[in-house]
């Protein structure tokens, strides 16, 4: 159960890498007193035989009558036991042979170091050529391989100690270690669709726990933000259908309610017929939104003349504007070519001519130009209406967006509010966008941007 948590999991690992560890720093550590104790015991036999070899150069020049084995009985008398010494003559005879050495076996001449056991003790044996023949100088290893095992056990001892210490303490530090995770836990769990406000704990360290908690809050500002467009998209969206819904049901209503005559039928049909016009132009336009909410923009590219739908979208919207005694005014505009979609690029320049048209007063003026300065194509419509407030202007191409009572007022008409959204999206989906200036009483102007076609492939809706 306990492997199930990060807690568990990052202490059994701790855990593993620490035995690991103490086992390698273990072994190596057993293997370099070994080794020491060798190099020790090996050191000693050489400085024993060079001791030996002085005796024998001494005994050579200076011969005191005794023999060379009367000579070594009395040094090794010296000592309790006798030092472990054996010498042989080169035919293979024992000149001197210690009591310590009698179990040792068979006499092996080859120079060198070796260990070997005898009579229940471990001796490190030195074998090599001196004057009187061959000699072997043995130590015995007891004392130091009592050494070695002390440390071996204390080593298997204290290991599983120091790991069940460092386990317990490894498990508290990842406790603490984790306790920001634990409070990133209980916030994210009370974060709601119904309270996106809230947001993760920083606690101004700057280090990973804090980089992620601050990567979810912006995550939560952005569904915050997309789940409020969502929210008022649907109300405004309730809003603007409920309107013409109920014109219709109460023209039907009262069509219904009492014989008419002919001409009365004729005009709450056509009433019917207007806001039904109305409400799907709602609908479509509402549709174009979700589309544009969706990925992939789902326009179809390709090139054209720019000057040929300017021509065509001023063409249709000077209806309007004659019938509303404005004047629309097309400067000749070059040939000028484009990767577009020639449908949402129409949408986008009749949205913009129909605003203009409709916060323009009888007797105004709409002016259509186009140029391309600095590398891009700009649209530009220009009239001579109300203007936009600065308190409106910022928010004028959001969905659904009203300006003020009084522009709407002095318009004598009202919209949905999507129609700059749309030519806002349109532009963008083309790589471009939509700028807007104005002063309230002079008149607006909104110059589309888009990428000058240069014969080269491009995507501007991705």
């Amino acid at each position: 159960m306990m492997l199930q948590t990060v807690r568990g999991r990052l202490t059994a690992w701790y855990s593993a890498v620490l035995a690991a560890t103490l086992l390698l720093l273990g072994l190596g550590a057993w293997a370099g007193l070994r080794t020491s104790i060798r190099d020790t015991v090996d050191g000693e036999l050489r400085a024993r035989l060079r001791g030996m070899n002085e005796f024998f150069e001494n005994q050579a020049k200076h011969p005191d009558g005794e023999s060379l084995a009367d000579e070594l009985r009395e040094q090794a008398g010296l000592t309790p036991a006798g030092a472990p010494l054996r010498i042989a003559d080169p035919a293979g005879q024992w000149l001197y042979e210690s009591i310590a050495t009698k179990g040792w076996g068979t006499f092996d001449p080859t120079p060198g170091i070796r260990t070997i056991a005898a009579g229940g003790e471990v001796y490190r044996v030195l074998t090599a050529r001196a004057l009187p023949g061959t000699l072997q100088l043995g130590a015995p290893l007891g004392a130091f391989n009592k050494v070695l095992e002390d440390f071996t056990w204390t080593a298997l001892l204290a290991s599983p100690i120091l790991l069940l210490l460092a386990g317990m303490g490894g498990y508290w530090l990842s406790g603490r270690a984790l306790a920001p995770v634990d409070a990133i836990t209980r916030a994210a769990r009370d974060i709601g669709a119904h309270d996106l406000s809230l947001r993760l704990p920083v606690r101004g360290t700057r280090d990973e726990l804090d980089r992620l908690s601050d990567t979810l809050n912006g995550m939560f500002i952005r569904l915050d933000s997309a789940f409020r467009r969502i929210t008022n998209f649907t109300a405004d969206a309730s809003h603007e259908l409920r309107t013409p819904v109920a014109v219709i049901r109460t023209t039907a209503e009262l069509a219904r309610s009492k014989p008419r005559t002919a001409a009365e039928y004729e005009s709450a049909l056509d009433a019917i017929l207007a806001e039904s016009e109305r409400t799907s132009s709602l609908i479509d336009d509402l549709l174009l939104l979700a589309r544009a909410d969706a990925p992939g923009s789902g326009l179809e590219f390709e090139v054209m003349d720019l000057a040929e739908a300017i021509r065509d979208a001023c063409q249709e919207a000077r209806v309007l504007a004659t019938a509303r005694g404005i004047s629309l005014a097309l400067e000749p505009p070059p040939r000028l070519e484009i990767r577009a979609d020639r449908q949402a690029l129409h949408r986008l320049l009749l949205a913009l001519l129909d605003n203009a048209v409709k916060y323009t007063p009888p007797a105004g003026v709409v002016h259509v130009s186009l140029s391309k300065p600095s590398g891009e194509v700009q649209i530009a419509v220009r009239d001579t209406g109300v203007g936009i407030t600065p308190g409106d202007l910022p928010h004028i191409f959001e969905r659904f967006y009203r300006a003020s009572k009084a522009r709407r007022r002095e318009g004598h008409h009202g919209g949905a509010g999507l129609g700059l959204s749309i030519a806002q999206w349109i532009a963008r989906q083309h790589g471009g966008s939509i700028t807007a200036e104005s002063e309230p009483g002079s008149g607006s102007r909104f110059v589309v941007h888009l990428p000058f076609y240069s014969g080269e492939v491009q995507n501007p809706g991705a």
